[in-house]
């Protein structure tokens, strides 16, 4: 059978899907698929030959073409049944997973072997028997489904948020049971506090937030990285191990160049690149693993219009796009799957904890507290937290001035608070054992002190100040003359709302009403800037899929043998990540290449021949539509 490596033409996809083929015209729906691999010269010249945003051939500048290989170039050929291309997060798992039910498997990881590692360490699941052996009492699943689903405004896939609800638990545990007891031991941490909180689902405001992270620290610089730095990727090792054993070969260091398809427009396989040269990846199906586009600075500034538009209303220099980086990959899956006819989901694409600069200073170490304008006054329900989603900030005026204040009864407090990030970040007993050190030991003053924040990897500190009285602290935080009197003025209000039992002026919710009025004073105050624009740590949309993970085309027709999981896949978050309970990216990742794994084991030849009957269903839908009477009702 022939192959091509350049995509579906028209004459196939008509003939495979029976609808309009994917064109120069339909390509250009593809807003945001992946980087191109031309160089910015290069990009110019397409740009300038074209007059438009798009590549010679027609599609978007940032995608470019797809690189035609030859044959005579390629030093191997493996034959496999399922090629996974990402070998992370949820790369690993799906291959593990698949390899354990029966399937011959291959992955193509860019990463070396050698210091292969996944991104981040705060892995949310929920109801893993691993946490509930802590102690914790179960949270309803269907609880966790619904406030996935509001928190996106029901735009994600409901499939997604239901796999996460009742199997993140279960996937999180079968990665945890390879893991030796004292790797666990050394490197498990749990997102409560020793004495956890006084409601399991804790709301505030709207947003419900649970338990069931758990930080994977090597505290004790067992690796050599540092304290405190991620060691996540120790226990997700022994399931690459466990992979290998099961006959699944990786190809370390191997990066993907372009997917193959028959004339059918069906996936085939795969060409790649690694140390020896050019290995072509021959395979029943295809799974995209290969993570998120926030490394790819073009592309973010093509598909997130968000951060592209808060630059521009800012006035912020956007013919970088390097300065729009985030902290992950470049989103060559995105990339391959839509040289082979697929779509990127239609926006608000969804960034993690994106913005530019906007933001109120906040006491990490010991959690939520009202915040105070430069006037003195508060201006928004600052117990309404969304990780990343304040959007209002950008609408603020730059410079503004704000400070946030905690009292004696912080501890006390921090029982009533929930479990996103922006609530305290201290995430287990010997890190509130340094929180409290900090605090027991603060000082009054102008120069502050230093408390634990670990709002990062490391043993990072953030500097907070301390006053007997309001009026000292009010002084030391900058604030003077008619500000410092509304701020005092405020403060009373607060109190006396707090006394009454109702926040009256903003909805703060009533759990955290508590009066700032029991000496020492924390505060903590910064100054507001829109002159930058922070892309994300991660990007988190990806190209549509259906409920199996099959990869769609722009007319909704499947690309036969070609899935995608992870943040390659769309359909997981919409307008922001949001954290009903920390680390759910990582926990939805595992559990995403878990679940999708084991459904292509079970049912690859079944979803082939649903990508069969759903090419003619639509076919069907075309021809009624074609033959519909001018002015008839719609079909």
């Amino acid at each position: 059978m022939k192959h091509s490596t350049t995509g579906v033409s028209r004459r196939s996809f008509l003939k495979g899907a029976a609808l309009a083929g994917v064109g120069a015209a339909a390509t250009s729906m593809i807003a945001g698929c992946a980087p191109s691999a031309k160089s910015d010269a290069q990009d110019a010249e397409d740009l300038a030959a074209t007059g438009s945003g798009t590549s010679a051939s027609g599609n978007p500048a940032w995608l470019g073409d797809a690189p035609v290989i030859d044959e005579a170039d390629v030093v191997s050929t493996i034959d496999t049944e399922l090629l996974v291309i990402g070998g992370g997060e949820s790369g690993l798992p799906a291959a593990r997973r698949a390899a354990e039910l029966g399937m011959k498997v291959v992955v193509m990881e860019k990463q070396p072997e050698d210091t292969w590692a996944p991104i981040g360490c705060d892995v949310g699941t929920i109801n893993s028997q691993t946490y509930l052996n802590t102690g914790a009492e179960a949270v309803d699943e269907m609880q966790v489904l619904n406030e996935w689903q509001l928190r996106s405004y029901c735009r994600t896939m409901p499939s997604v948020a239901k796999m996460y609800a009742t199997r993140s638990g279960e996937a999180y545990d079968w990665i945890c049971e390879l893991a030796p007891q004292e790797d666990l031991d050394e490197y498990q941490v749990f997102y409560s506090f020793p004495n956890g909180r006084n409601r399991v689902a804790v709301n505030h405001s709207g947003y419900t937030s649970f338990p069931g992270t758990v930080s994977h620290r090597d505290f004790n610089n067992k690796l050599g990285n540092g304290e405190n730095q991620p060691a996540w990727g120790p226990i997700m090792r022994y399931s690459i191990e466990k992979s290998q054993e099961l006959g699944a070969e990786w190809l370390f260091s191997t990066s993907a160049l372009v997917l193959i398809q028959d004339e059918e427009g069906s996936v085939t396989g795969a060409y790649g690149e690694g140390p020896d040269g050019i290995v072509r990846v021959n395979a029943d199906a295809v799974l995209l693993a290969c993570g998120d586009f926030s490394g790819n600075g073009e592309m973010v500034l093509a598909l997130n219009d968000e951060v592209r538009q808060l630059a521009e209303t800012s006035d912020i220099d956007t013919s970088d796009p390097s300065s729009f980086m985030g902290m992950g990959q470049d989103g060559m899956g995105h990339k391959l799957a839509c040289w082979a006819g697929g779509v990127m989901e239609p926006g608000p694409r969804a960034a993690m904890n994106f913005g530019n600069g906007m933001g109120a200073p906040g006491l990490t170490a010991i959690g939520n507290y009202p915040v105070f304008g430069s006037d003195g006054k508060r201006f928004y329900n600052d117990s309404q937290l969304q990780f990343g989603g304040q959007g209002f900030f950008a609408r603020r005026p730059r410079g503004e001035m704000m400070c946030t204040i905690a009292d004696g009864k912080w501890e006390e407090n921090i029982m009533n608070q929930g479990y996103e990030h922006n609530m305290s970040s201290t995430t287990c007993a010997r890190e509130w054992d340094l929180v409290k050190e900090c605090m027991e030991n603060y000082t009054t003053g102008p120069d502050g002190f230093e408390v634990y924040g670990f709002t990062g990897y490391g043993m990072n500190k953030s500097k907070m100040y301390a006053a007997e009285t309001l009026e000292e602290l009010a002084d030391i935080l900058g604030y003077e003359g008619e500000a410092k009197q509304g701020l005092l003025d405020e403060i009373a209000h607060y109190n006396e709302m707090c006394t009454a039992g109702k926040d009256t002026d903003w909805g703060r919710d009533e759990s955290l009403m508590t009066p700032l009025d029991t000496p020492p004073f924390f505060g903590m105050a910064g100054s507001a800037d829109k002159g930058r624009v922070a892309s994300g740590m991660v990007q988190m949309s990806g190209v549509l899929v259906n409920d199996n993970q099959q990869v769609r085309r722009v007319d909704d027709s499947i690309i036969k043998g070609l899935y995608a999981c992870g943040n390659t896949a769309g359909g997981r978050y919409a307008i922001q990540y949001h954290t009903a309970l920390a680390g759910n990216s990582v926990g939805l990742a595992i559990t995403q290449g878990y679940c999708t794994g084991e459904h292509i084991a079970q049912n690859l030849e079944a979803d082939k021949a649903y990508a069969d009957e759903y090419a003619a269903k639509l076919a069907e839908l075309a021809e009624q539509r074609a033959n519909q009477p001018q002015g008839g009702p719609p079909m």
